[in-house]
This record gives C-alpha cells, sequence and structure tokens, in this order.
C-alpha cells in the first residue's frame, strides 16, 4: 500500500469513528437526563383543529404542574390532531434535541411511536387508547387507559343498560381509537351472550350521523353504544340520536363525555358515559382549585393526565438512568386522574366507570 492510500485509509478510519461516536452520542442524550438533572421536554398537542379541547386540557395541566418542578423545559408543538402535521411537529421537536416527546391522541401517537422506535428515543403518550401492540414499544410509554377500560364499564357497572340488553347497535369512529374499543365491544358481548344487530363507523371529523342512526333504530336493538373522539362528534351523535327518538338507552364507551363542559351541550338529554374518578366531585379538589384559579375554568381529565405526566418525568429528572428505563421502573403513580398502575411494560393504565349523564 502506498504512503497516499495508508494516508487515505486513515481519514477515512477517522472519520468513520467520530461518525459512531457522535450517534452513541446523540442516543444518549435522547435516552438520558443531563448532567444537571434537568429533562427538555417537546409536546405535540392539538392546539388548533376539532381536537383543540384536548390539547389545550393537556398543556393547561402540564403548565400547572411545571409551576411546582424545577429542571423540566417544554417546548410545544401544534399536532393539529393529524398524523402529517403530528410528524411535522416532531420532527421540528427533535431538531431541539428534546430528551423526551410527550403526545396524545392515538391518530398522532400511533404512528410517532413508530418513528420514536426507529431513532430510540423516549415518547410518552397520553389519551390513546389503541391497543397495546399499536402504541407501546421499548421506546413509547403509555399514561392514560387501554381499550379495555373503555369498554368494559358498559358490560360490568350495574347500572348499565347493557346488563340486560340481548341486542346491540354499534356506532364508531374508524381510526385507531375507534377500531380498538369496537373490537372489544365484539369480544365482551360474544363473551356474555349478546348480539350485535347493527354495526356502522363514521369518518373521523364527521358531521352528519342521521343515517348510521336510522339504521341503529330500525335495527331491534335494546341498546345503543357509540365511541367518538372529539366533542363535535359525540355531541352531534347524541343530539341526531334525540333528534330521531332512537328509542333506546345510549351508552357512550370512550370517554369524551367526562369533560363537563361538552355535557352541557346536550342538556337534557339522558345516556351513560364511562368516566374516570377524577369526574367526581370528592376526587382531586385541590387540583381542581387550582385549575379553576389559574385558568378560570373548571379542568377535565385530559388536564389531570397532562399534569401526571409531569409529575411522572419529575420522578425521572434527578436519576442517572436513561429516561425510558427510570419509566419502567415505576409501579404505579397516585395522581390527581387516579392510581395509575403499570399493567404491563410501558403501560400505565387508569381504571373507569360507568356514568349517567342528565
Amino acid at each position: 500500500m502506498t504512503k497516499s492510500n495508508k494516508a487515505f485509509a486513515w481519514i477515512v478510519g477517522l472519520i468513520i469513528v467520530v461518525v459512531i461516536v457522535t450517534i452513541v452520542r446523540s442516543d444518549a442524550a435522547k435516552v438520558a437526563p443531563s448532567e444537571s438533572g434537568s429533562i427538555t421536554v417537546g409536546a405535540v398537542l392539538p392546539l388548533t383543529g376539532p381536537a383543540a379541547l384536548w390539547g389545550e386540557t393537556v398543556k393547561n395541566g402540564m403548565e400547572l404542574a411545571l409551576e411546582n418542578k424545577t429542571g423540566i423545559k417544554v417546548f410545544y408543538e401544534d399536532s393539529k390532531s393529524t398524523a402529517a402535521d403530528g410528524i411535522s411537529a416532531y420532527n421540528l421537536l427533535q431538531n431541539k434535541k428534546v430528551d423526551l416527546t410527550v403526545s396524545e391522541l392515538s391518530i398522532v401517537a400511533v404512528p410517532l411511536s413508530k418513528i420514536a422506535l426507529e431513532n430510540k428515543a423516549p415518547l410518552l403518550v397520553s389519551l390513546v387508547a389503541a391497543k397495546h401492540s399499536s402504541i407501546v414499544n421499548d421506546y413509547t410509554t403509555r399514561y392514560y387507559t387501554d381499550p379495555s377500560s373503555y369498554a368494559s364499564p358498559a358490560f360490568t357497572d350495574p347500572a348499565s343498560p347493557v346488563i340486560s340488553a340481548k341486542k346491540i347497535a354499534l356506532l364508531y369512529r374508524n381510526d385507531e381509537l375507534g377500531n380498538s374499543v369496537k373490537d372489544k365491544i365484539l369480544e365482551l358481548s360474544d363473551k356474555d351472550g349478546k348480539k350485535i344487530v347493527s354495526i356502522e363507523s363514521f369518518l373521523p371529523a364527521e358531521k352528519d350521523f342521521n343515517t348510521a342512526i336510522l339504521k341503529m333504530k330500525n335495527s331491534g336493538a335494546d341498546v345503543f353504544i357509540f365511541v367518538a373522539s372529539t366533542p363535535g362528534e359525540a355531541v352531534g351523535i347524541v343530539k341526531a340520536a334525540n333528534q330521531l327518538k332512537i328509542g333506546m338507552p345510549m351508552v357512550e364507551s370512550s370517554a369524551v363525555f367526562a369533560d363537563l363542559d361538552t355535557r352541557k351541550q346536550v342538556a337534557g338529554i339522558s345516556f351513560y358515559s364511562t368516566s374516570y374518578d377524577f369526574s367526581l366531585p370528592d376526587k382531586a379538589a385541590a387540583f381542581k382549585a387550582s385549575y379553576k384559579q389559574k385558568f378560570g375554568k373548571e379542568p377535565n381529565f385530559g388536564s389531570a393526565f397532562g399534569y401526571d405526566m409531569v409529575s411522572l418525568i419529575d420522578i425521572c429528572k434527578s436519576k442517572k438512568e436513561a429516561i425510558q428505563q427510570c419509566l419502567s421502573g415505576v409501579a404505579q403513580n397516585d395522581g390527581v386522574a387516579g392510581l395509575a398502575k403499570q399493567v404491563v411494560p410501558g403501560d400505565f393504565v387508569v381504571s373507569m366507570h360507568l356514568e349517567k349523564v342528565n
């Protein structure tokens, strides 16, 4: 080998070493807090668009929690509740070298979980009810609930009209959330010997539910179960069913009406809804008072989960271990949303109950 070839080979080798060291350092920065014990968080939330309610409340909850924390800095980007905008927002935050990304809603969080796995970058998600295998992986942790927790109260709560029903009509949102809960409802129906006599889906942000609900009304069902994602969808379904005189009890298995302000939009119409213990008057009283004083309105469960996620991040802030490793080592967190247990690795679940609305 000539001197020039040896020199060239040495230079190439040096470049390779530098690249490898840079990659390793980059990955380490993504998964471990800084030496000072601080954490930089990127939050991909729906701050505008049809799901802006959930982005606003989660952000408010996070901001309220940050008032009592040090060493946690959060950058916010708008997902507009679409996968494409969510991915763009995520990429902008990665350019800021965040240690951890937070996101919400299945439609955004599911594709982000795949990117997080590819990038080996920790992701913490909430308000995501997709099935475990669709969202949780070696770098994605869910802090919320799961499809079983959404669907089960309708089949187990003694006050539920589903208990005595033999025939069920089901309307669900055709996305990751809706399909995951729908599959669980079908499973529970089959287990309890109940027949699904009518099943219809609708697209995200749908506004006209009359055709689908007329099919439900004429199906001979004993009870009507629906799965929505946004206040506009949930309110639209209940109002349409009431106007068309559906003639059977209505049960929401998606907790949109756990938000008390959304319930006000359908005042006077009776139905049932899954909800968190957070919505009960005697739960999280101090948090609710602080939230109302700061933001001038009542909080909902989304703000509770935003608060609890920051509390969980704070646990890992000063630890020397990698963020993902720290999250996986937390067995449970008793937060304002309720007791969250890590039922399987990477999946914190807060249980739900059924409430009669109006």
